[in-house]
């Protein structure tokens, strides 16, 4: 399936909030309809993260785990699109929490696939951290639930970290999949040398996205097309559509990545053919 793209859409996030863009969805009921108008504008997978859904703050952990469950309902009801929630913790509490607890919704919820960060970083104004022995523990418990983790990296090291820690100790049950994370505040720079050099550096047989940050969000993803690599899309990344104009949905977002898609050459994955290409079992 060479010639098919997935489109991830990462609808909400922890940081954008209706400041940034008044269409940020906040409530069960605003997550689920963005998912559904994403799915249909050509995405496969939706990244989730929990938040109150008045104020818009991050909740993480076990906490988050009964607003994660109302998602997955809503979301389920509207279309049998991929699901895949964080274990990273939202931005404003990745200090406060206890590390551990990050991975409670996973347990709880059972996703098709959950995010697992290979290696600590500073972030923003903050220290995330993810040692050595968290990630082991993260990606154990997902190959035991059977739940597939995609692999993120915000630099090189990272993608060492993943091969040293979780690859070559077998702790994936199908090909690893990678998300090369590039813009973030203490990441790599968001630059078509560093993707190229990311993708490089990636393990054989495995499956990788791009999700580059605010207005390389699009640029980057379409170079990662080209590479033959899949492409996130969603404000969790970028609230904006093109220079100055906010986009009215994730949705919006959507169709513009999967129009590159298609006149690159490229068909668009749908829900079947995601599954296929990341090894995933319904």
């Amino acid at each position: 399936m060479e010639d098919k793209v997935i489109i991830t859409a990462a609808i909400t996030g922890s940081i954008p909030s209706k400041k940034n863009n008044p269409n940020i969805p906040y409530t069960p009921q605003e997550i689920a309809e963005e998912a559904y108008k994403s799915y249909l504008a050509g995405a496969s997978v939706i990244h989730l993260h929990a938040r109150n859904p008045e104020t818009g703050v991050p909740i993480s952990g076990k906490e988050s785990v009964p607003i994660f469950k109302e998602y997955l309902k809503l979301i389920k009801e509207k279309c049998d699109i991929i699901c895949q929630i964080t274990t990273g913790g939202g931005a404003t509490t990745i200090n406060g929490i206890e590390q551990l607890d990050r991975i409670k919704p996973v347990i709880e919820c059972k996703p098709e696939m959950a995010s697992l960060n290979t290696g600590s970083l500073n972030f923003g104004s903050k220290i995330f951290p993810n040692p050595p022995e968290l990630i082991e523990t993260f990606a154990k418990i997902m190959q035991d639930l059977n739940i597939k983790p995609e692999l993120e990296v915000y630099e090189l090291g990272h993608i060492e970290s993943a091969k040293k820690l979780i690859i070559e100790k077998h702790y994936l049950n199908s090909p690893p999949q990678f998300s090369l994370v590039l813009g973030t505040a203490g990441g790599v720079p968001a630059t078509p040398k560093n993707l190229l050099i990311m993708k490089e550096a990636l393990p054989v047989n495995c499956t990788w996205q791009v999700i580059a940050i605010g207005k390389h969000q699009i640029p980057l993803g379409t170079m990662g097309i080209i590479m033959g690599g899949n492409v996130r899309v969603g404000f969790e990344d970028n609230v904006y559509l093109e220079k100055g104009v906010l986009a009215n949905s994730n949705s919006e977002l959507v169709g513009k990545i999967a129009r590159i898609i298609r006149e690159l050459g490229k068909k668009v994955a749908d829900v079947s053919d995601a599954r296929e290409i990341l090894s995933l079992k319904k």
